[in-house]
């Protein structure tokens, strides 16, 4: 691998995102009761402890073991493609948008397996509650279509 210590850097920024997640999670599930909250000054921001069955928006409550089959797929085939990219493309935005929804989705299949649901606990406005891996694969999926959208080579083509 030509770019070795580039390498390094996305694997190390995994590592950090996906602890993030975990500490953050641990810190709220041994200091809080599910359905407890913190509010803030204004009550538009809470932590908010809610376990969630379901994915997003708490759709398909109940099915863990299928979302934990579908959330493994996922991750693979998002894992491949951030080698494949690597190898290939190398564009830092790219790279990085593929390595924060390998991250979360690694934070929240990390929950599923453990406990059998996901940990949220960041309450903003009427906003559905959301955690830090969320808010990584939002992120990433924000920076991927503007690498689609705006950088992408081809697109000039």
């Amino acid at each position: 691998m030509k770019n070795k210590p580039i390498f390094i850097i996305y694997y190390a920024m995994f590592v950090v995102l996906l602890w993030f997640d975990r500490f953050t999670k641990i810190l709220v599930m041994s200091n809080m009761e599910v359905g407890s909250a913190i509010p803030s000054a204004d009550a538009f921001f809470a932590i908010r402890y809610t376990i969630n069955t379901g994915v997003s928006f708490s759709l398909f409550e109940g099915y863990t073991e299928v979302l934990i089959v579908i959330q493994s797929v996922l991750f693979a085939a998002v894992t491949v493609a951030c080698v494949i990219t690597y190898r290939k493309l190398r564009h830092p935005v790219l790279q990085t948008s593929l390595l924060w929804i390998v991250a979360g989705g690694a934070g929240n299949l990390v929950d599923r397996i453990m406990y059998g649901y996901v940990v949220d606990f960041i309450s903003v406005g009427s906003f559905p509650i959301w955690n830090f891996a969320d808010m990584c694969v939002v992120g990433g999926c924000i920076l991927l279509a503007i690498y689609l959208l705006a950088l992408h080579p081809k697109r000039y083509e």
